[in-house]
């Protein structure tokens, strides 16, 4: 069974996720030692090609592969740092994935996820369809809340889709047709399972319906859940090591931050523009 990594990514005004999508496909590449495959747009591929980083994203990517841009009106505030900024959230389409990715075991990766180790090359041959990241766990440990673990406070399991490995077979099929079922519908479900709907989130759509293939059971077996830094902490400094040195939004004082750093840890990392920033440090390593 041939496998590898794929990454969605759509370019906004505010965002450039095609740079964020090579650094992480630079970084699973490296650690993972499979293959990496884009699938974006044309204008993305547009821009990327303007932005002199096409090159580049030819030799890294084992395929690039274009699909329709979405559609949205759904809006995010990002903070980077003390700074926030609202923008288009180009994320409802991941769908897709199963119709174009070119392998029979994907491993689907945010952009924003940076692996930096080899712990998901053990996921590889469970004989499970689909696994999902199991959970959040916050760098600081202690600014998690309910609706990071659970889709309401009286819901089912939130799992985190940030990473999804799957078979390419019929019920991850089924599997992916439910989620575009669930976004389609999304303002029923949020009733059903009494999640708010003003804000579609990939998320939610995998949980929900991870919850309904595994018979309304949690499931035993997912992937490991997601180390985060969120988006009011920052990158500050990568090392030659590969360690990141990162500032910390302390959760008792707000305006202080304190500095911490990682390594060998698989990191998502939701201030997009610190990653982006840090472009060309991140890709030289």
């Amino acid at each position: 069974m041939n496998k590898g990594i794929v990454i969605l990514a759509h370019n906004n005004r505010k965002v450039d996720y095609s740079r964020m999508a090579l650094i992480a496909a630079k970084f699973a590449g490296k650690n993972l030692g499979v293959p990496v495959s884009l699938i974006t747009d044309d204008e993305t591929i547009q821009w990327m090609q303007k932005s002199q980083i096409w090159k580049e994203a030819e030799s890294i990517f084992d395929q690039i592969i274009t699909t329709e841009r979405p559609d949205t009106d759904n809006q995010r505030i990002l903070y980077d740092g003390n700074d926030h900024d609202r923008v288009p959230f180009l994320n409802s389409n991941r769908s897709v994935i199963w119709h174009h990715t070119p392998y029979e075991r994907s491993l689907l990766i945010d952009s924003d996820f940076l692996i930096c180790s080899d712990n998901l090359n053990n996921y590889w041959d469970i004989d499970e369809d689909i696994l999902i990241s199991g959970g959040f766990n916050d760098i600081q440990g202690d600014r998690s809340g309910v609706l990071d673990r659970w889709v309401s406070e009286t819901g089912t399991h939130l799992y985190w889709a940030t990473a999804v490995m799957f078979t390419k077979n019929e019920k991850s099929k089924i599997f992916f047709q439910l989620v575009d079922y669930i976004r389609e519908n999304y303002k029923y479900y949020a009733d059903l399972f009494r999640f708010k709907s003003d804000q579609y989130r990939n998320d939610i759509s995998f949980s929900v319906a991870k919850h309904i293939l595994d018979g309304f059971e949690k499931s035993q077996i997912s992937l490991p859940g997601v180390f985060t830094v969120q988006d009011k902490d920052i990158l500050e400094k990568i090392n030659d090591d590969e360690r990141m040195i990162f500032l910390i939004k302390s959760s008792i004082d707000t305006e202080s931050f304190y500095l911490v750093s990682i390594k060998d840890r698989d990191v998502h990392i939701m201030n997009k523009q610190s990653i982006i920033r840090h472009y060309e440090r991140l890709m030289s390593l």
